[in-house]
């Protein structure tokens, strides 16, 4: 007969259950309808309604105590002589248990820290770059006070003016070492951005450019060739050299004696090979003998009159130039071959490609068209507003996505009616509507757009130039906008947003420049 009946395993199943754990498996279970008595209750308390008290809390712990170590041993002796074979694993476990020595944790050994392996080496991340921006490089000669034939010589006033262009235009300017960075994935640069690069080390370089460049804040690059530093005359001494490169100049190389690379003038083979390797490499070393210790010493290289053949763009790879420059005027973008970066040389006696130049849509701005929609101040120091005004105003958001592009050319006298062109993103030349009393010129879009930006062209010819002028700008859309609210999008208005639907990560300046 087993030791424990019917009721004896009710009680052991109360046991376990005031202590929190199940019976074992195959030996006994709670009778039908029995369930486990509420957490930290003892049974004899849930039949009347009895408060704890702090003497009936120490007995309850006590017996507690000695119930759990009571179960513990007399339990799997009572299981033995039960039979069953279910508890022959339990039975083990419980002598290992029980058998187990403790361990004074001060017996413990220490760990040695030379066991305990380094934390693993972080990983760095690689910059993001963006591949789509563009650089526009300029290229100039020689400078003057005056006025000169020679189309590589440009008045220091109209210099000057071509500054205030880049900074009216918001346009970043940056160094070759930033430019060189964003080429090989090191480092970030603006979506649209210009570089400025000066050529053969006149003196006016000095004398002239020099302080202009310093006005403005711009850093810049010489291109010097060795036979033509510090030996008189027109060009510049070591020491002005130096004082270029300790304000914004970096300073690189323009080969030995500036001849066409790609003339042999017949010379063999070999000794073509043998000229062409000390032609870029001896200009580099003597820059770096004579300013290295300046810092301003970057390996690039531009090609006398912008002449080279494979074998002159083989010999400045191998020596191991980061870029080579041209004079092909065009807008460098990041995955361009670095041997044959292009630049825009400006005119001297027309100033032609600066406009270009700085013109990131595809069309030509006008210096003259920018400052219509700039603002200037009079002769007390009052900022006056600019001459030509537009909405949706350049640079910013909004969220109608069939916008009413608007054009306030009230300010200027004698508008040709005529003469008056709009392109917009996507829809190419428009049929825009003018009305010559109150000189405003409007396009309503005629379908939803759908890019985040959109850039708005005008050409027109008024009194106040013989030349067209042509402006440009640029708005944003939020998008989002419109799928969270329809009455947005309306035809016949521009207002404006003051932030977006969702902020962006990076803020995005305005830029009138915009082209198409």
């Amino acid at each position: 007969m087993p030791l424990f009946g019917r009721e004896d395993r009710q009680q052991s199943n109360e046991v376990n259950a005031y202590l929190n754990c199940d019976p074992i498996p195959g030996c006994g279970r709670p009778l039908k309808g029995q369930s486990k008595p509420a957490p930290q209750r003892f049974r004899g308390f849930l039949d009347r309604d009895t408060l704890y008290t702090r003497e009936t809390d120490s007995k309850i712990r006590l017996m507690k105590f000695t119930t759990r170590h009571l179960a513990t041993a007399l339990l799997p002796v009572a299981l033995a002589f039960s039979g069953c074979e279910k508890v022959a694993p339990v039975i083990d476990t419980v002598k290992k248990a029980l058998d187990r020595e403790v361990v004074d944790e001060n017996d413990v050994p220490a760990i040695d820290p030379a066991d305990i392996p380094p934390p693993p080496e972080p990983v760095a991340m690689e910059p993001v770059v963006n591949k789509d921006a563009r650089v526009s490089i300029l290229g100039y000669h020689d400078f003057t006070e005056g006025r000169s034939s020679n189309d590589m010589v440009l008045n220091i006033d109209d210099f000057r003016s071509q500054m205030q262009a880049i900074k009216d235009a918001e346009l970043p300017v940056i160094s070759m070492r930033q430019f060189l960075d964003w080429k090989q994935a090191k480092a970030d640069v603006p979506a649209e951005c210009v570089m400025i690069t000066i050529d053969d080390g006149w003196k006016a370089t000095h004398t002239l450019a020099l302080g202009v460049l310093k006005e403005f804040g711009y850093p810049f690059t010489v291109f010097l060739y060795k036979n033509y530093v510090g030996v008189g005359g027109r060009s510049m001494t070591h020491e002005e050299i130096r004082e270029i490169a300790q304000n914004g100049g970096t300073l690189c190389s323009h080969s030995v004696s500036h001849q066409n690379m790609s003339q042999r003038r017949g010379k063999s083979q070999d000794a073509y090979t043998a000229w062409l390797r000390e032609e870029l490499e001896e200009s580099h070393h003597f820059l770096e003998q004579t300013f290295g210790d300046t810092g301003a010493v970057v390996k690039t290289f531009a090609f006398p009159y912008g002449i080279y053949n494979d074998q002159v763009l083989e010999l400045a790879r191998e020596f191991g130039y980061e870029a080579c420059f041209t004079v092909n005027g065009k807008k460098t973008v990041w995955d361009v071959d670095d041997m044959e970066i292009g630049r825009y040389v400006v005119h001297g006696t027309t100033l032609a490609n600066f406009d270009p130049a700085l013109s990131f849509g595809g069309g030509n701005l006008t210096s003259s068209g920018r400052k219509l929609m700039t603002g200037s101040k009079n002769d007390e120091g009052e900022v006056e507003a600019p001459l030509v005004t537009v909405k949706p105003p350049s640079g910013s958001l909004v969220g109608n996505r069939l916008p009413l592009i608007e054009v306030d050319l009230s300010k200027l006298e004698g508008v040709q009616a005529d003469s008056i062109s709009m392109r917009i993103t996507g829809f190419g030349k428009v049929p825009h509507t003018y009305d010559a009393d109150s000189r405003k010129l409007s396009y309503q879009i005629p379908q939803r757009l759908r890019q985040e930006h959109c850039a708005v062209q005008i050409g027109f010819r008024h009194a106040g130039n013989n030349e067209p002028e042509i402006i440009g700008w640029e708005f944003k859309i939020d998008l989002l906008a419109d799928y969270i609210s329809s009455e947005v999008t309306k035809p016949g208005s521009n207002e404006t947003m003051e932030k977006p639907t969702v902020e962006p990560k990076e803020d995005e300046e305005a830029k009138p420049t915009a082209s198409l």
